[in-house]
């Protein structure tokens, strides 16, 4: 016996519902557009419901859907959830005003009862108002979104104030605002499953980038907690995976380093990605050429070069063409040619200079002999990252100059900034060209070590040096070392009667 219409519809529509409550999008919408057309009638809400994964991927999708579908949204509740899902659409296209215009409709048809819809709407302007780089406007929003403070309420208005440091590039704010968010979803994870995903993809690349260790353990215990994760955010699992590799790496744990980027590797293999496969072996010959494993090195470069020969680029994302990059950075030393080539592939494909890309470019230009143009970037590139406080990499882009420059002051800085990694491969090479540099009484000191110098000669102690910096009792006693070093002297008393011999310090 054939099953009546009215059931067939109903498995469907449940199907749907399932799907996406998984945050597994792309099955849902794929059940949704193969039966939709035939149905006699869609739920309403199962039309919001494609229109917010049509949000997520093609604004202009949902524009189409929304309004094919704007006879049929009768209440209050669906004519407010459409207009702001329009609203949300065109500032996604950068039709500002059209946006605005529905985010009107969508504040008159407001429940002035509801705080949810009054949050939800600060938030979507917010959103709109960060695209546009006003950025006043958005934190204007997101204080209105703080109306609702049920947690519901609190997780728009954080992930908001998260979105709004991430356009600043206030890197550690952000990352602080991406764990309190991770604490509010983690009160209603099965809600807000798909958020979750997205935090932690985020997250973990911010653990990578700052001295941030309980954001990296935070990510960690994420990761291991779930293991398998909706297909549709297999990009964000990929991140959190090789962020992590990194952090284990910094952290001088190379087999853990190692472990994370197998993982990712088999990751972007299931995916069949040729760009994230290449982005895991270029990982691996970076690391195997930081532990002196040249012949190691080869073999994965080769690999990645073999692989990278079929990327259709164009049809890239942005981090997928991080690999011609790290392709760049790995060839440099050998083969400066093909470096600046990759180099060259990357800057047709990417308009933004972003600190990393300059960085890779300075390494290439020094390795082919122009440096000039190398210490230019290279320097460039240190002040991004360190206004950033990415301090590894300002230490990685320092460690390169003093080495390009041969410059005292460029040698400190990369101590300086590599104080959080004094286990990686990075602060090993800093000490030893440190090191080998020749004591002179007007060697110079970096900031942080002049107001080391000017504290020790007022007569403070280690820890209250430590306390008015804020910094560590260890932390302090390197920067001691390095300033005996800088001057030639081994003992405080020796520092300050030199320091006032030389009319250094009165």
């Amino acid at each position: 016996m054939a099953r009546p219409p009215e059931a067939a519809s109903s498995r469907w529509t449940v199907r749907v519902r399932e799907a996406y409550a998984l945050a597994r999008f792309s099955e849902a919408s794929a059940i949704f557009d193969e039966h939709a057309p035939a149905a006699r009638e869609i739920p309403v809400e199962l039309v919001l419901t494609r229109a917010r994964i049509a949000l997520a991927r093609d604004a202009s999708t949902a524009v189409d859907l929304l309004l094919a579908q704007r006879g049929r949204f009768a209440s209050d509740v669906e004519r407010f959830a459409s207009e702001l899902l329009l609203g949300a659409a065109f500032a996604q296209l950068r039709e500002y005003e059209t946006a605005d215009a529905h985010f009107d409709r969508a504040r008159q048809q407001l429940d002035p009862r509801s705080l949810a819809q009054a949050a939800q709407l600060a938030a979507a302007r917010g959103r709109r108002y960060i695209a546009e780089s006003r950025i006043g406007d958005a934190w204007r929003c997101y204080e209105t979104s703080l109306v609702d403070r049920r947690i519901d309420g609190r997780i728009v208005s954080e992930g908001l104030k998260a979105e709004i440091h991430r356009a600043e590039s206030r890197y550690g704010e952000h990352a602080a605002s991406l764990m309190r968010l991770l604490t509010m979803l983690g009160e209603n994870l099965d809600a807000h499953v798909a958020l979750w995903y997205r935090t932690i993809g985020e997250l973990g690349i911010l653990a990578s980038e700052l001295p941030a260790p309980a954001a990296a353990a935070t990510v960690a215990d994420a990761v291991a907690s779930r293991p398998v994760w909706s297909p549709d955010f297999a990009s964000d699992h990929f991140n959190a995976l090789r962020s992590l590799a990194w952090c284990k790496a910094l952290a001088g744990d190379s087999l853990g380093s190692f472990r994370y980027l197998r993982d990712a590797g088999s990751l972007a293999e299931s995916l069949g990605s040729a760009a994230l496969r290449a982005i895991v072996m270029l990982d691996r010959a970076q690391l195997a050429r930081n532990a002196g494993e040249e012949h190691w090195c080869a073999n994965e470069l080769a690999a990645a070069i073999d692989l990278l020969h079929g990327v259709d680029w164009p049809r890239t994302s942005e981090r997928q063409r991080a690999a011609l990059l790290l392709l760049a950075e790995v060839l440099a030393p050998t083969d400066p040619a093909s470096a600046a080539a990759a180099i060259a592939r990357h800057s047709t494909l990417v308009e933004s200079r972003d600190p990393i890309a300059t960085a890779a470019r300075g390494v290439v230009h020094v390795a082919g002999g122009r440096v000039r143009e190398g210490v230019r970037d290279l320097s460039a590139a240190y002040e991004s990252f360190s206004q950033a406080g990415c301090e590894w990499r300002a230490g990685k882009a320092a460690l390169a100059l003093a080495q390009a420059t041969g410059r005292e002051r460029w040698r400190l800085l990369a101590l300086e900034n590599l104080e959080f990694y004094d286990r990686s491969w990075l602060y090993a090479q800093a000490r030893e060209i440190a090191e080998q540099a020749v004591a002179s009484e007007d060697m110079s000191l970096t900031p942080t070590q002049e107001r080391v110098f000017n504290m020790i000669c007022e007569g403070l102690s280690t820890d209250a040096i430590a306390a008015r910096l804020g910094r560590s009792r260890s932390t302090v006693r390197n920067h001691l070392k390095l300033i005996f070093k800088a001057l030639g002297v081994r003992s405080r008393a020796a520092l300050v009667a030199k320091a006032a011999r030389t009319g250094r310090f009165t």
